[in-house]
């Protein structure tokens, strides 16, 4: 069996040295895409903090808007758990819209 010696060490060597490089540039890109996705969660995230409450959300509640409905209609909100059944709606709605937003709409 006939080795070459010092040559399959340098090509070996130089071998590894390009295996490294690529694995340094692969890891590069990977951590650029995912400090860009968080960027861009980032930029979405601003935007809806800086959009305004309208005034009429901000002036009514369900408590007020059921206060003269009597006390029938208390019951019934308490006891069918009115106030977490239309956050779990508006859970289920954000969570929609903001997947149509970051799948653009796709999915």
């Amino acid at each position: 069996m006939m080795r070459a010696g010092w040559l399959e060490d340098l090509t070996n060597w130089l071998r590894g040295l390009v295996q490294k490089l690529w694995d340094a540039i692969e890891a590069f890109f990977t951590d650029l895409i995912v400090l860009a996705i968080e960027k861009l969660l980032d930029l979405v995230a601003t935007a809806f903090e800086s959009l305004p409450v309208p005034e009429f959300i901000t002036q009514h509640s369900i408590g007020s808007l059921l206060a003269g409905a009597g006390p029938t209609v208390g019951w019934l909100t308490q006891t069918f758990k009115i106030s977490e059944c239309m956050a779990f709606f508006a859970a289920a709605a954000v969570f929609r819209i903001s997947r149509k937003i970051l799948t653009l709409g796709k999915w």
